[in-house]
């Protein structure tokens, strides 16, 4: 049930006519004035003719108007938690108390003047004028001055009139696009409270008998999140005239239009993680419609309920099956543009779903009262989460084959982008197993920072570069498509060596030859996963080739879009792979993989995009551990070492790389600083991170040397409290006493003659002068 918001409209002095069927010629025939008299963000009809011309993609619409009862509901007492979770439990939200049914009935149900529009023409009717010497006060009832239709804004039903021998009428709730909504009571059922709303317009009797042929289909409808049907009926007007109903479950709560308009004054709209854990709940109802054939067509924030304990959507007037033709009803703002040409399909749900995250979650600009196409680029809420942001216009994208192919397909990705939301706003990770890619096959940079302090161990000095080569052996990888006909045969291929995966591949394409029912010739993934084991074996050349005769069979799937992108880190072409991963990540916004692989990609270029994607991907899953090191080292880079630190301190104790983390920070807080930039807390610090690990650790006497080393060098210019540092005082003698004992404890390890002999006379250069 949709209500009006008294400032969402600045530019709509008018209200647009109730919902009606619109043709071509009807429209056509309405100049730009008499448009802007109409009320386009409401609920229409459009007509989609049972013909295909691409030359005429009418956005030609009806509007109606909808009127709405005060929240004035009395809350009825449970006891109940004051709060329940969305989005697999990330998001909390206030409880909404169950309501009295009777408290929700409006006192005056009366259609203002400026919502009144002629059913069949849509032009305004019942308007006040102010002609001749006597103002006219406008008539709720009467014909449209422009067609001749005979209309009413007066309850066609009253208090206490009995529909089917069934429904006590009890009063109006809400004024729709096909007029009034009416609260009933079930006498056969115990008094259940129900809601009756009319299929069609009163005044077109052809329409209604189509209307109740057509509707029956919905009383199979069943899903929680769904407002239940229970009946249709028809009860005669006053005229005699039968007037079909359609009999729903009486949904108490709040709509999500409503609770935006709680904040809608201060400008704010819901939070992002409170939005997306709504569309959470209602995208399974959108996909269980499409399971059956059907398009809802009409999403939005009014037609969405929040109850004690669940989501519903309501009002499924505008429901059809995908496809149809004829009169197709929806919201301008909301309504896909091409549905006009295509019909309803799970594309144009989609659409709707987007706008009405959108709607819900920023001030989208208006036009003559309907919400503009697209999004508002200067919107804050876009530029602090770019993932909710690809998302949203991956869902709005003018062309329907480049959204999302189904409610659940956007709603994956709309979990992954929600942890990575709520991730951001708690600063609590909440990492979660992606069902697209596998997870990262190893790790990259992790050693990179704190490498060159090898020098110690073996005499060499170590490159301290990130590697292409090193970045694609950990990426992950996307993961085989279940529908693909050669998916059984790549299963046992998955953890195999490449070498070992070409021969098995290999096998399998003759098996298949020499079976009569096998025919894996169509097979996508099967190629794909030999340019994956070229790639790994270092043929980039041929693994390119193959991939390009894939794709020019299939066409640039994202999945070869992934392997070109890699092909094209392997070669150094930075540019294209950076582009490649975007659009990727373009169509996966909820994943994490392209996201690291932006990231490595950006430090290998120089490319400041590296911070944004590294921080992204550590904030939401600590078990990326490429993405900890990659931030610490880009943190350090910048100059920020005290945050590198802090990346590296939120490295997980269980982690295998705990060790290299703690030494790596110990590295970044006194490693290519000078004297005059460390103080005696950075040397204590890095101290104790060491002093935390036993010293069988790798690269642990190093680290030591290194602390002691800094901490002497620094102690000629500053001075220093004399509490012990690694086992030695803080003093130029103890400090010389420390580092000898490292270097010669290193001495003793290393892998050469040569190396240890500079290692003892390193130790004997520093060694405290002896007084004896």
């Amino acid at each position: 049930m949709a209500e009006a918001l008294p400032n969402e409209r600045e530019n709509d002095r008018d209200e647009g006519p109730g919902t009606q069927p619109a043709g071509y010629a009807e429209l056509a025939e309405l100049s730009d004035d008499t448009m802007s008299t109409m009320r386009p963000m409401a609920t229409q009809a459009v007509y989609r003719p049972n013909f295909f011309d691409d030359d005429e993609d009418s956005d030609a619409l009806q509007h109606s108007g909808d009127t709405e009862p005060q929240d004035n509901t009395t809350a009825i007492t449970r006891h109940m938690s004051p709060t329940r979770r969305l989005g697999g439990g990330l998001v909390e939200i206030p409880r909404v108390p169950a309501r009295d049914p009777l408290a929700a009935l409006m006192t005056d149900p009366v259609v203002a003047e400026s919502k009144r529009f002629c059913w069949n023409c849509g032009r305004p009717v019942g308007r006040s004028s102010n002609e001749g010497p006597v103002r006219k006060k406008g008539q709720s009832e009467g014909w449209c001055p422009h067609c001749g239709s005979a209309y009413s804004f007066l309850p066609q039903l009253n208090v206490g009139d009995i529909v089917a021998d069934q429904y006590e009428i009890k009063g109006c709730i809400a004024h729709g696009g096909l007029g009034w909504v009416y609260l009933a009571f079930d006498k056969n059922v115990n008094d259940r409270p129900v809601v009756l709303k009319g299929l069609v317009h009163s005044g077109d009797a052809e329409a209604q008998a189509i209307a109740m042929a057509e509707r029956q289909f919905l009383a199979e409808v069943t899903h929680p999140g769904i407002v239940k049907i229970y009946n249709f009926v028809e009860h005669e007007d006053k005229h005699g005239n039968p007037v079909g109903y359609i009999v729903m479950e009486y949904v108490g709560g709040t709509s999500l239009k409503q609770a935006t308009l709680l904040k809608h004054h201060s400008q704010i709209r819901l939070p992002t993680a409170e939005a997306i854990g709504f569309m959470l709940e209602i995208l399974p109802a959108m996909g269980y419609l499409h399971s059956l054939g059907l398009a809802y067509n009409d999403l939005k924030p009014e037609n969405i309920m929040v109850t004690e304990d669940q989501l519903k959507i309501i009002d499924l007037g505008a429901v059809s099956r995908i496809n149809s033709f004829g009169y197709l009803y929806g919201t301008p703002g909301y309504q896909a543009p091409e549905i006009v040409r295509t019909g309803p399909t799970v594309a144009s749900d989609i659409y709707t779903v987007g706008r009405t995250l959108a709607a819900l979650t920023m001030r989208l600009p208006t036009k003559r009262g309907r919400y503009v196409d697209g999004l508002p680029e200067d919107n804050p809420v876009l530029a602090e989460h770019d993932s909710f942001a690809r998302l949203l216009r991956r869902a709005i994208d003018p062309d329907p084959r480049r959204r999302f192919q189904s409610a659940e397909e956007m709603s994956s990705q709309l979990m992954g982008v929600l942890r990575e939301v709520v991730a951001k706003d708690t600063g609590v990770p909440r990492p979660g197993l992606s069902t697209t890619f596998s997870p990262s096959r190893s790790t990259f940079g992790v050693d990179l920072l704190v490498a060159h302090t090898d020098v110690y161990l073996d005499g060499q000095v170590h490159s301290e570069k990130l590697t292409a080569q090193e970045i694609v052996k950990a990426l992950q990888v996307p993961l085989v498509d279940p529908t693909d006909v050669g998916a059984t045969v790549l299963s046992a291929t998955l953890l195999s060596h490449p070498v070992q995966t070409l021969d098995s591949l290999r096998a399998a394409r003759h098996g298949a030859l020499d079976s009569d029912g096998i025919d894996l010739s169509e097979s996508v993934e099967l190629p794909l996963m030999e340019v994956r084991a070229l790639l790994d074996l270092g043929d980039v050349a041929k693994a390119t080739r193959k991939l390009e005769d894939l794709a020019e069979r299939v066409g640039w799937r994202w999945r070869l879009v992934w392997f070109r992108a890699v092909s094209e880190l392997l070669t150094a072409d930075y540019d294209s792979a950076t582009k490649h991963f975007t659009e990727v990540l373009d169509t996966l916004p909820g994943e994490l993989a392209p996201k690291i692989a932006l990231a490595a990609t950006a430090e290998l270029a120089g490319n400041s995009d590296r911070h944004k994607f590294y921080d992204t991907v550590w904030s939401t899953d600590h078990g990326v551990i490429s993405a900890g090191f990659g931030l610490a080292r880009t943190q350090s880079a910048e100059g920020d070492r005290d945050a590198a630190v802090r990346t590296l301190d939120e490295v997980p104790a269980t982690s295998r790389h705990f060790t290299t983390a703690r030494l790596t920070s110990a590295v970044t807080l006194l490693s290519g600083r000078s004297t005059s930039e460390i103080t005696e807390q950075h040397i204590r610090n890095a101290a104790r991170r060491v002093e935390a690990l036993p010293d069988t650790e790798p690269r642990v006497l190093q680290i030591r040397a290194l602390v002691l080393g800094t901490a002497m060098d620094w102690l000629a210019d500053n001075t220093a409290s004399t509490n012990h540092i690694l086992g030695f005082p803080f003093t130029e003698h103890g400090l010389r006493l420390g580092v000898e004992a490292s270097l010669r404890s290193l001495a003793r390890v290393a892998p050469t003659q040569a190396h240890r002999y500079a290692l003892v006379d390193l130790a004997n250069s520093v060694r405290p002068i002896s007084t004896f």
